[in-house]
């Protein structure tokens, strides 16, 4: 911007006569003080504005990051979850085997107690 100054008194000193230089250097400061502004705060906003866009960048590739976390730890508790319903069902499996073993155990041993009493009954009846 001071080019553009410097630029601006050159060419308003050429085309006019000018009475009073430290006047005319006053004036153009002040009518380009408002570019200099101007152009600060639009380079300060770029900045902010690109700021801005690597602080989006990064929390977006944060949240693709912990989605990927995630989506690990689901896929482990599923698996894990899937083997430990397997075990509990090979576990109940096996406990209704002998479940049904000793079912008949005692089945077996009822149906004998009952035919020896029968027997014995039997025996004394007739006897």
């Amino acid at each position: 911007m001071k080019d553009l100054s410097e630029m601006l008194e050159d060419e308003l000193s050429a085309a006019v006569e000018v009475k009073n230089p430290k006047s005319l250097h006053r004036y153009i400061t002040l009518l380009t003080g408002g570019y200099v502004e101007q152009d600060v705060h639009e380079r300060r906003y770029s900045e902010l504005s690109s700021s801005i866009r690597e602080i989006l960048a990064s929390m977006k590739e944060g949240f693709r990051r912990m989605d990927d976390r995630f989506e690990s730890l689901q896929k482990q508790m599923d698996e894990r979850f899937a083997a430990m319903r397997k075990q509990m069902d090979e576990r109940f499996n096996a406990q209704e085997r002998r479940f049904d073993r000793q079912h008949k155990l005692i089945s077996l041993g009822f149906t004998a107690l009952a035919l020896i009493i029968t027997a014995f009954n039997l025996a004394i009846i007739l006897g």
